[in-house]
């Protein structure tokens, strides 16, 4: 079967899937081909609880094909599309994204290598994307620290390096993929020591 997943964040009057129902139903008559089900639906990606966007994941199986408009629709930062991509990869289920280089060619999405090459170089591509925001976010801590030392800044007695961890779970609250509160419990410490943290990585 093909799916076809819409989603808007909030149901306000300026958001609606409309756009995205054309742009997939057009993209079918283009390549000739019928969607089986489209799958509307009004939820923020910030996390994956989306009661139609699971019991669509559930019901497709090996062979199924997922159309989406925006590859952002399976989530909302590269860590949570890059899990998706992999779930569905596993189950030998096609994700045609049509925003996207070589994953919106249906000829390509039909040949089996061909799709596997892509969607592994995708994976590794955003996983490293990923990975350099976190670098960045770690120089620029490292690179404040440095002007206000140089400026003369009293930054009092030496302090414990902040562990990796710690920049980690920020980035994530920083990408609202997790709220303060789940951060501190993540890390075992209390939201104000967390708050105390935040400060010393803005310099």
């Amino acid at each position: 079967m093909i799916f076809a997943y819409c989603r808007v964040s909030t149901n306000k009057g300026t958001q609606k899937t409309d756009r995205q129902v054309l742009a997939i139903k057009e993209y079918a008559k283009r390549n000739n081909f019928t969607v089986n089900e489209f799958v509307e639906e009004t939820m923020s990606g910030k996390d994956l609880n989306r009661p139609k966007y699971n019991a669509m994941r559930d019901k497709m199986r090996k062979g199924d094909i997922l159309i989406i408009s925006d590859i952002d629709r399976l989530g909302r930062n590269a860590d949570q599309v890059i899990v998706e991509f992999k779930h569905f990869k596993s189950l030998g289920i096609k994700v045609v994204a049509l925003d996207t280089p070589y994953l919106n060619q249906w000829d390509t999405i039909k040949e089996d290598s061909m799709y596997d090459m892509v969607t592994d170089i995708l994976i590794t591509l955003k996983a490293h994307l990923a990975q350099q925001e976190r670098e960045k976010l770690i120089s620029r801590i490292n690179q404040g620290l440095d002007v206000a030392r140089a400026k003369g800044k009293k930054l009092g007695r030496p302090k414990k390096a902040i562990d990796d961890k710690v920049v980690r779970v920020y980035h994530r609250v920083q990408q609202h993929e997790l709220t303060k509160v789940e951060a501190s419990k993540i890390l075992g410490i209390s939201r104000q020591h967390f708050d105390r943290l935040i400060h010393r990585l803005k310099g």
